[in-house]
């Protein structure tokens, strides 16, 4: 389980999300215990959500089950690693990867981690992204990290550029129960995407 995430889903997340229309399909990916997930179906958007973690996919299996009609509980909440996500390209329109380290664990992995996205996000979609970043700019290590990952705004950007994101909203710092985080809006922007 999640020992230090928050249990209570992400305030800015959800006034992010409060004027797009509930038609607008979601993943939750690395779902981790269901704090979004949960939320957003109660919402009336269409969900779907994966972590690479047994015990996550189980909780958040668990809490949503009565959200979700009798037997898609297992295809709606699924255990994914990052290098075996097998959604259709451009299904969803919002991808929410709050805590990306459950995925982007590396530099590596973070460009994976935005190229999927980028992926199974219909033009015109929208990738809202979290990660732990140092305590300043200039450190290279981030105590208190669950698992030492974190991550400067440049090589974010950088990477954000390199797999053909559009920066929706410049990436902030933010703080997240005392811990130092990048929260960052991007969006798939094709040559025929709406604007």
């Amino acid at each position: 389980m999640e020992s230090t995430a928050p249990t209570a889903p992400s305030d800015h997340l959800l006034r992010t999300l409060a004027a797009v229309p509930v038609s607008n399909s979601i993943l939750d990916l690395g779902c981790g215990t269901g704090r979004h997930t949960e939320p957003l179906l109660r919402l009336g958007f269409p969900v779907h959500a994966c972590d690479p973690r047994a015990e996550a996919v189980a909780a958040t299996r668990d809490r949503v089950a009565e959200l979700i009609e009798e037997g898609d509980v297992e295809t709606t909440v699924q255990m994914t690693p990052l290098d075996a996500l097998d959604y259709p390209e451009k299904t969803f329109n919002w991808v929410v990867a709050d805590r990306a380290e459950i995925y982007a664990t590396t530099e590596d992995a973070l460009r994976t981690v935005l190229s999927e996205s980028r992926r199974v996000l219909v033009p015109g979609g929208w990738l809202y992204l979290t990660l732990p970043t140092h305590s300043s700019e200039e450190s290279t290590s981030a105590p208190g990290d669950s698992n030492g990952v974190a991550f400067s705004i440049d090589t974010l950007e950088a990477l954000r550029k390199e797999v053909h994101l559009a920066e929706a909203r410049e990436p902030s710092r933010i703080e997240v129960e005392g811990q130092p985080r990048i929260r960052a809006l991007y969006r798939r922007v094709d040559s025929q995407a709406p604007l």
